[in-house]
């Protein structure tokens, strides 16, 4: 070919490529004002199929911002006409695509942000939904959008109303209550906010005051308030009044959703609730169901094949759960509350938005609780009891349950890409959240927590994206079938017997387990139990509380001891477990079984001289038990903080019982951040001899090292930690926030969800001395037992037999604070003595057998 020519070749088929680029833009662009034209679902459908040839083609800039105007009137369309999961994909298919590619030209936040933080807010994902809304808001900070700032800042107030949060969401609209520049409808939806807020806050006198003092632009809104204010006052018939206004308001407007429809239906019933008048609530519920499920026939009993996440459904399923009187047909309607709440599980990303959601499941299933406990006790079949005890297992720490099913997927199928996304994902997104409250508490760089946000709000849509994917692969791969029956037979296998609680509001339902034996029982929450319990934890808060009084102590601990069922148990046989409430608090070990006068510590009849107790999270995780890796590879941390007001002086003698067993020790400065993250996956056994903090309301917990502090959020995003045991020799490892349904959110549970088989901790502020103790005790007798379970018992009776240490320390605050979350493992048996007795006893028979053969043979002779 001639130079010319392939000139001429190479620009033809530049040519080509740029007018086939331009084609493509084009094409999209035609597409979407052929779509904007005739908005109907047919045309949706010819859209999506043209969309998938789109996004395998579009490389350019201008294709890529073509598709994300593409999303985003295909998200609009959706949301409309109430397709919300859809919408959502489309609004995070535009938002990944434009951050991802640094487009341009394209207000991405009136046309995709905004749209995409409401639909995360109706279906309640909040932690989405707040990231995004900060994110749109930085956007706007940066680029001086002030009427851009107000309505996000008023968007992320809705969030934290929402979720219970009314001082924040109050702090927010004030901030943005002085800004000049807010138009007259900011003004009035900040003074809406602020009232229902304050309603939150029960401050009902100020909220009817700013309603007369301002003339509100929300008609609707605004009699909708007074309505629920009237509720909340009693006055039904004034509530309705306001609402049948609000209602004809709503109604004249010529378009809205038929989620707002349904919802304000739903509203209405909760009135008729109030007016005893059971028939119009059932009437407007059965309403709001016919106008989410169009297509549905069977109004009485809807395919949950038809539903999908919407907060609604749970209003109106909840509503007629509570307007039913037969047993069968309220739980039914209960169940299908609790599937489409698990519909809306799945979308969340965030612990703390999954734990913050199953709140509300929590108190579906105290209900359910209640009314099987009723039901039971007319009959007494068998099945309302273990239909009870599936209820309160299926919302007993689903956060932690669902961690691990994901772990246990990843050990099964190691090579799924899909499952290693997920994984790595998850890591980082707490990696991210950890850096994001380090950042928070110093109160530094506020540009680098802008940029944090943004990495989070992108990071969380690909962890959504990439968890669908996994649970369409894996539907039901992880779930344990779970019986009585089961139980019973693993009880049986460990020669066990198993308390479960499950703590509610005016009440403790305790199931108790045997081999042969199922029973279901209820502890009132009374004003005398409830001090009870309490009068009890606080004996432990320090030292001297038990020694100034030991005889209150004993007495108190004797009473609690039959409150809580223990006086029905089998003695002498091991004991698991399994706390809710307050009762994660509890030292169950230091209980008394008998009246007692006794001022001799070693001589009260404390209950871990009757039983050796293991405790559980939940009955999935007992029974679903781990396989311990017994290699016996033991690492330990001790800062000990030498010089300092923090200083450990009997850490260091503690470390000396781990030399015996040649363990890996890091001393002093060694004992790191930098060198437990390094470490960690390498042993089955972990120690750490610091200090720990329990947090609190506004900060986490804490595991402190000797160069710095590590936050739960780091510890749960430990990549490989997979230990046979974590031994938490440090002040206040197993306490922290307490979640309902979750428990307390501790560093022990921090260790649990990164992947630790059991855990060994502490539940107050131990004194070192005996930590060192009852830590060298428990190696010991590992030495010779190989069962954590086994150790943690023995610990504590060689301690109180210990005559060495006086009566003063053997107080139960000293040996009691300990508690094992784990297996019951067996003694694990040297069996090489049993092999060569054998073997000796072979040789011996074998000679003899010699002897008497030639004694015969001689005979015989």
């Amino acid at each position: 070919m001639q130079f010319g020519n392939f000139k001429f070749f190479c620009f033809f088929f530049l040519f080509t490529i740029a007018t086939f680029s331009q084609n493509l833009e084009d094409t999209i662009y035609d597409a979407i004002d052929s779509f904007v034209d005739n908005p109907t679902k047919n045309a949706l459908s010819e859209l999506n199929q043209k969309e998938a040839e789109f996004s395998k083609l579009a490389t350019s800039k201008d294709e890529q911002l073509a598709l994300v105007i593409l999303y985003c009137n295909k998200g609009s369309f959706e949301m409309k006409n109430n397709f919300q999961k859809n919408a959502i994909a489309s609004y995070e298919k535009a938002w990944l695509l434009f951050s991802n590619n640094n487009l341009s030209n394209y207000d991405i936040t009136e046309y995709c942000l905004k749209p995409l933080g409401t639909l995360y807010t109706k279906t309640g994902n909040f932690t989405l939904a707040e990231n995004i809304i900060k994110k749109y808001i930085f956007m706007a900070e940066k680029e001086h959008n002030q009427p851009t700032i107000i309505s996000g800042y008023i968007n992320l107030s809705i969030i934290y109303k929402t979720i219970g949060n009314y001082k924040t969401a109050i702090e927010l609209l004030q901030k943005v209550e002085k800004y000049k520049n807010s138009s007259i409808l900011q003004k009035k939806r900040i003074q809406e906010e602020l009232t229902l807020n304050t309603i939150g806050l029960q401050k009902n006198n100020n909220s009817v005051d700013i309603l007369q003092n301002e003339v509100v632009t929300n008609a609707i809104q605004s009699l909708k308030t007074n309505a629920f204010l009237a509720l909340k006052n009693n006055n039904p018939d004034v509530a309705l009044n306001y609402f049948e206004k609000a209602k004809v308001e709503f109604l004249k407007g010529k378009s809205f959703e038929a989620r707002e429809l349904a919802k304000l239906y739903a509203e209405e019933a909760t009135i008729y609730i109030h007016l005893n008048d059971t028939e119009k609530a059932k009437n407007c519920f059965t309403k709001a169901l016919k106008t989410l499920l169009p297509f549905e026939k069977n109004w009485v009993d809807p395919k949950k094949a038809n539903l999908y996440p919407e907060n609604t459904f749970l209003m109106i399923f909840d509503g007629l759960a509570y307007l039913e009187n037969d047993t069968t047909k309220k739980l039914k309607w209960y169940d299908l509350s609790f599937y489409v709440s698990d519909l809306i599980s799945d979308q969340l990303v965030s612990q703390e938005a999954e734990i913050r959601h199953q709140i509300e499941n929590r108190k579906r299933t105290e209900k359910c609780m209640d009314l099987l406990w009723n039901t039971y006790q007319k009959n007494k079949d068998s099945n309302y009891l273990e239909l009870a005890f599936q209820y309160a297992e299926k919302t007993k720490n689903t956060v932690l349950k669902e961690r691990n099913n994901q772990k246990t997927l990843l050990e099964q199928f190691p090579n799924n890409k899909d499952l290693q996304l997920q994984n790595q994902l998850l890591s980082k997104q707490e990696s991210l959240i950890n850096e994001y409250i380090r950042l928070q508490i110093t109160q530094e760089n506020g540009t680098q927590l802008i940029e944090l946000n943004n990495e989070l709000a992108s990071l969380s849509i690909q962890l959504k994206n990439a968890n669908n994917k996994v649970n369409l692969q894996f539907e039901n791969k992880t779930e344990t079938s779970f019986s009585l029956t089961s139980l019973k037979q693993k009880l049986e296998q460990d020669k066990a017997q198993l308390v479960y609680y499950f703590w509610t509001k005016e009440k403790c339902y305790y199931f108790y387990l045997n081999t042969n034996q199922v029973t279901w029982n209820k502890i009132d929450l009374n004003e005398k139990n409830t001090f009870l319990l309490q009068k009890f934890i606080h004996f432990f808060d320090n030292a001297n509380n038990i020694n100034a009084d030991i005889l209150a102590f004993t007495s108190t601990a004797n009473t609690l001891y039959q409150l809580l069922g223990f006086d029905q148990f089998k003695k002498n046989k091991n004991l698991i477990i399994i706390p809710d409430g307050l009762l994660h608090f509890v030292a169950f070990d230091a209980l008394v079984t008998q009246k007692s006068t006794s001022k001799n510590y070693s001589t009260i009849p404390f209950l871990v001289y009757q039983n050796k107790i293991a405790y559980q999270t939940n009955a999935s995780f007992y029974l679903k038990g781990f396989r311990l890796k017994k290699n016996d590879k033991i690492v330990g941390f001790f800062p000990v903080f030498k010089n300092t007001n923090a200083f450990l002086e009997y850490s260091i003698a503690e470390s000396k019982a781990l030399e015996k067993y040649e363990a890996t020790l890091f001393m002093n400065e060694a004992a790191n951040r930098t060198n437990f993250k390094q470490n960690v996956s390498q042993y089955a056994i972990i120690h750490l001899s610091t200090h720990g903090t329990s947090g609190s309301f506004s900060s986490p917990a804490t595991l402190v090292f000797y160069d710095d502090v590590m936050l739960v959020n780091e510890l749960y995003g430990l990549k490989n930690c997979t230990p046979d045991l974590v031994v938490l020799s440090a002040c206040e490892t197993g306490i922290g926030k307490l979640q309902k349904g979750e428990g307390a959110i501790s560093i022990a549970r921090a260790f649990q969800y990164a992947g630790a088989k059991n855990v060994l901790f502490s539940l107050w502020k131990i004194n070192d001395y005996a930590t060192s103790e009852i830590m060298t005790n428990f190696y010991d007798n590992y030495t010779s037992t190989h069962s954590f379970f086994e150790s943690n018992y023995l610990s504590k009776i060689n301690y109180l037999e210990n005559k060495s240490i006086t009566n003063a320390k053997k107080s139960p605050y000293y040996w009691s604070a300990f508690v094992y979350y784990g297996a019951i493992d067996a003694n694990k048996t040297d069996f090489f003595y049993y092999y060569v007795f054998g073997m000796l006893l072979l040789i011996m028979l074998f000679l003899t057998y010699g002897r008497i053969a030639r004694f015969l043979k001689r005979k015989k002779v």
